[in-house]
């Protein structure tokens, strides 16, 4: 008997599963990301330095500077996080 292994291909993150990603994250549903937010989501998409990709995103995506990411501010931070091109392992 032969047992076909199924090859496993990583696949990055789109930009939708980006933004579901993040807005899950929003663990009070104020409609803003907090760092500790932010981290969270960084953690679930497996960054080794979480604290910090979390502080350069708020850092990028903090148009007013009020320590928190808004819904207006969420595309700079999905751009962000696009662009370090996480990704997830799926089965075929």
């Amino acid at each position: 008997m032969t047992i076909k292994s199924c090859p496993v291909q990583p696949q990055a993150w789109s930009k939708q599963q980006l933004r579901k990603l993040f807005l899950d994250c929003d663990g009070d549903g104020d409609g803003l990301l907090t760092k500790e937010e932010i981290k969270k989501a960084f953690r679930n998409l497996g960054a080794v330095i979480p604290g910090y990709r979390a502080w350069e995103g708020l850092k990028r995506a903090d148009a007013n500077k009020d320590g928190c990411v808004s819904h207006d501010e969420l595309d700079a931070l999905i751009d962000y996080a696009d662009k370090l091109q996480y990704t997830s392992v799926t089965n075929y």
